[in-house]
Protein backbone atom coordinates (compact mmCIF):
# COMPACT_ATOMS: atom_id res chain seq x y z
CA UNK A 1 0.00 0.00 0.00
CA UNK A 2 0.97 3.62 -0.75
CA UNK A 3 1.41 5.54 2.58
CA UNK A 4 -0.60 8.52 2.52
CA UNK A 5 -1.40 9.79 6.08
CA UNK A 6 0.88 10.24 8.86
CA UNK A 7 -0.74 11.09 12.48
CA UNK A 8 1.62 12.57 15.31
CA UNK A 9 -0.39 11.97 18.42
CA UNK A 10 0.02 11.47 21.95
CA UNK A 11 -0.81 8.08 23.32
CA UNK A 12 -4.34 6.96 23.82
CA UNK A 13 -3.63 5.21 27.14
CA UNK A 14 -1.53 7.84 29.00
CA UNK A 15 -3.21 11.54 27.41
CA UNK A 16 -7.26 12.22 27.60
CA UNK A 17 -9.26 13.43 24.33
CA UNK A 18 -8.91 16.85 25.15
CA UNK A 19 -4.73 16.59 25.50
CA UNK A 20 -4.96 14.09 22.48
CA UNK A 21 -7.34 16.80 20.31
CA UNK A 22 -5.07 19.49 20.82
CA UNK A 23 -1.84 17.94 19.96
CA UNK A 24 -3.31 16.31 17.17
CA UNK A 25 -4.58 19.94 15.63
CA UNK A 26 -1.85 21.69 16.49
CA UNK A 27 0.48 19.46 14.15
CA UNK A 28 -2.00 19.01 11.10
CA UNK A 29 -0.51 21.69 9.44
CA UNK A 30 2.76 19.67 9.36
CA UNK A 31 1.43 16.20 8.83
CA UNK A 32 -0.39 17.48 5.62
CA UNK A 33 2.92 18.72 3.96
CA UNK A 34 4.39 15.31 5.06
CA UNK A 35 1.43 13.61 3.18
CA UNK A 36 1.92 15.82 -0.04
CA UNK A 37 5.57 14.43 -0.15
CA UNK A 38 4.75 10.89 0.15
CA UNK A 39 2.27 10.81 -2.11
CA UNK A 40 4.62 12.42 -4.34
CA UNK A 41 6.76 9.66 -4.21
CA UNK A 42 4.56 6.48 -4.02
CA UNK A 43 6.17 4.94 -0.85
CA UNK A 44 5.14 0.94 -0.43
CA UNK A 45 7.00 -0.62 2.35
CA UNK A 46 4.24 -3.15 3.53
CA UNK A 47 0.28 -3.64 4.25
CA UNK A 48 -0.28 -0.10 5.87
CA UNK A 49 -1.43 3.62 4.89
CA UNK A 50 -0.83 5.20 7.65
CA UNK A 51 1.81 6.27 10.45
CA UNK A 52 0.88 6.77 13.86
CA UNK A 53 3.71 8.46 15.92
CA UNK A 54 2.83 8.33 19.29
CA UNK A 55 4.06 10.31 21.92
CA UNK A 56 4.66 8.03 25.27
CA UNK A 57 3.05 5.23 23.30
CA UNK A 58 4.00 1.05 24.10
CA UNK A 59 7.17 0.44 22.22
CA UNK A 60 6.28 -2.92 22.40
CA UNK A 61 3.37 -2.69 19.79
CA UNK A 62 5.87 -1.10 17.16
CA UNK A 63 5.52 -1.82 13.31
CA UNK A 64 2.39 -4.29 13.74
CA UNK A 65 -0.34 -3.18 11.24
CA UNK A 66 -3.51 -2.37 13.64
CA UNK A 67 -7.05 -0.92 12.98
CA UNK A 68 -7.17 0.40 9.52
CA UNK A 69 -4.23 -0.32 7.87
CA UNK A 70 -2.22 1.53 10.71
CA UNK A 71 1.33 1.08 11.83
CA UNK A 72 2.17 2.33 15.23
CA UNK A 73 5.31 3.74 16.23
CA UNK A 74 6.26 5.02 19.60
CA UNK A 75 8.49 8.03 20.35
CA UNK A 76 9.61 9.09 23.48
CA UNK A 77 7.51 11.26 25.89
CA UNK A 78 8.87 14.60 26.39
CA UNK A 79 5.80 16.49 26.27
CA UNK A 80 6.31 18.39 30.04
CA UNK A 81 8.19 20.39 27.82
CA UNK A 82 5.32 22.05 25.21
CA UNK A 83 4.35 23.77 28.56
CA UNK A 84 7.73 26.05 28.86
CA UNK A 85 7.32 27.19 25.06
CA UNK A 86 6.45 30.45 24.35
CA UNK A 87 6.70 31.70 20.57
CA UNK A 88 5.02 29.88 17.17
CA UNK A 89 8.37 28.61 16.43
CA UNK A 90 9.32 26.86 19.34
CA UNK A 91 6.03 24.71 19.22
CA UNK A 92 6.81 23.88 15.84
CA UNK A 93 10.68 22.87 16.19
CA UNK A 94 9.11 20.64 18.79
CA UNK A 95 6.60 18.89 17.13
CA UNK A 96 9.40 18.71 13.71
CA UNK A 97 11.86 17.17 16.42
CA UNK A 98 9.20 14.76 17.60
CA UNK A 99 7.95 13.90 13.68
CA UNK A 100 11.60 13.31 13.08
CA UNK A 101 12.06 11.30 15.73
CA UNK A 102 9.46 8.78 14.47
CA UNK A 103 10.94 8.69 10.86
CA UNK A 104 14.36 7.93 12.27
CA UNK A 105 13.28 5.15 14.08
CA UNK A 106 11.26 4.30 11.22
CA UNK A 107 14.36 4.18 8.92
CA UNK A 108 15.88 2.12 11.69
CA UNK A 109 13.29 -0.59 11.20
CA UNK A 110 12.88 -0.60 7.56
CA UNK A 111 16.40 0.93 6.48
CA UNK A 112 14.42 3.50 4.62
CA UNK A 113 15.94 6.98 4.15
CA UNK A 114 12.98 9.34 5.36
CA UNK A 115 14.42 11.75 7.01
CA UNK A 116 17.45 12.64 4.93
CA UNK A 117 14.78 13.10 2.13
CA UNK A 118 12.32 15.09 4.44
CA UNK A 119 14.51 17.15 6.65
CA UNK A 120 15.54 19.20 4.11
CA UNK A 121 12.42 19.57 2.47
CA UNK A 122 10.27 20.56 5.66
CA UNK A 123 13.45 22.91 6.61
CA UNK A 124 12.91 24.95 3.00
CA UNK A 125 8.66 24.60 3.68
CA UNK A 126 8.71 26.64 6.61
CA UNK A 127 11.62 29.00 6.76
CA UNK A 128 9.37 31.57 5.72
CA UNK A 129 5.77 30.71 7.55
CA UNK A 130 4.72 28.13 9.58
CA UNK A 131 1.62 27.40 7.94
CA UNK A 132 0.47 24.75 5.16
CA UNK A 133 -2.09 26.13 2.16
CA UNK A 134 -4.63 24.42 -0.27
CA UNK A 135 -5.90 25.91 -3.25
CA UNK A 136 -9.77 25.30 -3.07
CA UNK A 137 -10.84 27.49 -5.85
CA UNK A 138 -9.72 30.17 -8.33
CA UNK A 139 -11.90 32.02 -10.91
CA UNK A 140 -10.89 35.05 -13.32
CA UNK A 141 -13.41 38.20 -12.97
CA UNK A 142 -12.92 41.61 -14.56
CA UNK A 143 -9.01 41.51 -15.39
CA UNK A 144 -8.05 39.88 -11.89
CA UNK A 145 -8.16 36.45 -10.42
CA UNK A 146 -9.92 35.38 -7.21
CA UNK A 147 -8.11 32.52 -5.15
CA UNK A 148 -9.51 30.67 -2.46
CA UNK A 149 -7.07 28.91 -0.43
CA UNK A 150 -7.24 26.89 2.87
CA UNK A 151 -4.56 28.18 5.30
CA UNK A 152 -3.82 25.56 8.31
CA UNK A 153 -1.30 26.90 10.87
CA UNK A 154 -0.87 25.41 14.42
CA UNK A 155 -3.92 27.60 16.28
CA UNK A 156 -6.81 27.50 13.20
CA UNK A 157 -7.99 27.05 9.62
CA UNK A 158 -8.85 29.76 7.60
CA UNK A 159 -10.35 30.33 4.15
CA UNK A 160 -8.91 33.17 2.29
CA UNK A 161 -9.93 34.80 -0.35
CA UNK A 162 -6.88 36.09 -2.52
CA UNK A 163 -7.24 38.58 -5.41
CA UNK A 164 -4.29 38.44 -7.63
CA UNK A 165 -3.77 41.06 -10.41
CA UNK A 166 -1.39 38.76 -13.17
CA UNK A 167 1.41 37.59 -10.37
CA UNK A 168 1.01 40.28 -7.92
CA UNK A 169 -0.83 39.11 -5.04
CA UNK A 170 -3.51 42.98 -4.34
CA UNK A 171 -4.97 41.51 -1.07
CA UNK A 172 -6.02 38.59 1.11
CA UNK A 173 -9.43 38.41 2.94
CA UNK A 174 -9.92 35.84 5.78
CA UNK A 175 -13.77 34.39 5.21
CA UNK A 176 -14.02 31.78 7.28
CA UNK A 177 -12.54 30.35 10.47
CA UNK A 178 -12.55 27.18 12.86
CA UNK A 179 -9.91 25.33 14.74
CA UNK A 180 -7.31 23.14 12.69
CA UNK A 181 -9.61 20.12 13.02
CA UNK A 182 -9.35 18.05 9.61
CA UNK A 183 -12.36 16.66 10.56
CA UNK A 184 -14.21 19.91 11.19
CA UNK A 185 -12.58 21.47 8.09
CA UNK A 186 -13.41 18.59 5.95
CA UNK A 187 -17.34 18.90 6.65
CA UNK A 188 -17.49 22.37 6.61
CA UNK A 189 -15.47 23.52 4.28
CA UNK A 190 -16.09 20.55 1.56
CA UNK A 191 -15.51 22.22 -1.66
CA UNK A 192 -15.72 26.08 -2.46
CA UNK A 193 -17.08 27.58 -5.73
CA UNK A 194 -16.88 30.87 -7.14
CA UNK A 195 -18.82 32.42 -10.31
CA UNK A 196 -19.24 35.78 -11.51
CA UNK A 197 -21.17 37.21 -8.75
CA UNK A 198 -20.22 34.95 -5.61
CA UNK A 199 -18.46 32.58 -3.75
CA UNK A 200 -20.04 29.81 -2.28
CA UNK A 201 -18.50 27.25 0.62
CA UNK A 202 -20.35 24.02 0.62
CA UNK A 203 -20.25 21.53 3.53
CA UNK A 204 -20.42 18.06 3.02
CA UNK A 205 -23.73 17.17 2.54
CA UNK A 206 -24.33 20.04 0.42
CA UNK A 207 -25.04 22.78 2.07
CA UNK A 208 -24.13 26.34 1.96
CA UNK A 209 -21.83 27.12 5.07
CA UNK A 210 -21.37 30.74 3.87
CA UNK A 211 -21.83 32.83 0.54
CA UNK A 212 -19.93 36.05 -0.15
CA UNK A 213 -20.53 38.63 -3.20
CA UNK A 214 -17.84 39.30 -5.59
CA UNK A 215 -17.87 42.53 -5.41
CA UNK A 216 -16.66 42.56 -1.97
CA UNK A 217 -13.46 41.92 -2.91
CA UNK A 218 -12.80 43.40 -6.21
Amino acid sequence: MNITQVYLTTDYDTSDNEERARYQNETTYIQLFVEECLRKNKVVLGAFNRLVFSEGGDSTRDFNVVGNNALPVAISDTRGELYTLESERDFHDYYIRKLLEGFQKFDEHFKSTFVSNLKPLISAKYEGGLNYEKQMASKPIDGQRIQVVGSYDRKSFKLLVNVYTKKELLKSIPIFECEPDMFIVKYEAHKVEINDKSIVVINKVREKTLEREIAEFI
